[in-house]
């Protein structure tokens, strides 16, 4: 296909995100996203301890809450045990699909967290569960190169570089960008553009904030393709209900929404995720997306208010 063709991707692939760059493409993409209602204004606090009173259950954002890339976040470890000793319902609500559940848990046992596997609540997990529904198809998946046919409830194949790939499949499953390249996004294209396929994308994400600067995640690439060629894109994981939908079958149906709180780094996954819920919501603010900025500008500009805003959990 020729370089000047509208429909393929530019170099360089992975964007080089930063907070305001991210931020407008979550704004761009905003129509794709669940409608929710905010309050007025947020309430500041020192951290989740300070107004742990207003809330029974905590759901954690991991990457900017409890960690950033593969380091447990100063204070996140204690935060968590203070919680529990309060009494306190805890659950990890994670966009992070590259594992499945096993690995994720062993995940944060390493990072020094307690959390046990009822407790943690992946976007793979609610993908999976939607993979049901369409048992004959054969799922191209974007995957980490060690990925195993098994690792998904139906049948399915690693994309490689290889257009045979993805000329093979009746369907296309967005697990990880781990090692994802520009050259395969362009496979993919030219395949959906010759014969158009439904995508399922296992995390929502944009971004995700790494120690030194933030990752680009297959939200952009579904977000990307979807605008360039008109693909039909279901997403699961925040800020999208599914995720949401596997917390709220374990609680109590008594539970107060609004007694439930997300907590995460993000205005268009976590606190627009939490808001559509129903739920509370907490942006927190020195770690994830907005490190380095104030998150009023950000708050305002895009009408998405948590309820509450701390700068550490």
């Amino acid at each position: 296909m020729p370089s000047s063709d509208p429909i393929y991707s530019r170099e360089p692939f992975f964007e080089g995100f930063d907070t305001q760059s991210a931020f407008d493409f979550y704004e761009a993409s905003r129509h794709r996203l669940p409608a929710a209602s905010y309050p007025e204004q947020a309430r500041h606090a020192s951290g989740l301890v300070e107004m742990a009173e207003h809330c029974d259950v905590f759901c954690f954002d991991a990457f900017g809450v409890l960690n950033v890339g593969g380091t447990p976040i100063p204070g996140a470890v204690d935060t968590v045990k203070a919680l529990r000793g309060l009494g306190k319902q805890l659950f990890v609500i994670t966009n992070a699909a590259t594992l499945p559940k096993a690995q994720a848990v062993a995940k944060f046992e390493r990072l020094g967290f307690d959390f046990s596997t009822d407790e943690i609540v992946t976007s793979r997990m609610a993908a999976e569960e939607a993979l049901a529904a369409h048992p004959d198809h054969l799922w191209g998946v974007m995957a980490r190169s060690d990925f195993k046919p098994d690792d998904v409830p139906v049948r399915s194949i690693l994309l490689t570089h290889d257009i045979a790939t993805y000329d093979a499949a009746d369907a296309f499953l967005f697990l990880s960008t781990w090692e994802w390249t520009s050259e395969q996004t362009r496979l993919l294209e030219v395949s959906l553009a010759q014969n158009m396929r439904p995508i399922m994308v296992a995390n929502p994400d944009v971004i995700a904030p790494l120690e030194e600067a933030f990752s680009t995640e297959s939200g952009f690439v579904a977000h990307r393709i979807a605008d360039l060629l008109g693909v039909r894109i279901e997403f699961h994981g925040k800020p999208f209900p599914s995720v949401f939908d596997l917390v709220q079958r374990v609680l109590p149906a008594e539970q107060n929404r609004r007694r439930i709180c997300m907590i995460g780094d993000t205005l268009h996954t976590d606190v627009l995720g939490g808001a559509q819920a129903g739920w509370s919501t907490v942006l927190v603010a020195d770690h994830g997306l907005f490190r380095g900025h104030d998150p009023a500008q950000f708050i305002n500009e895009s009408g998405i208010v948590p309820n509450w805003i701390v700068p550490s959990i």
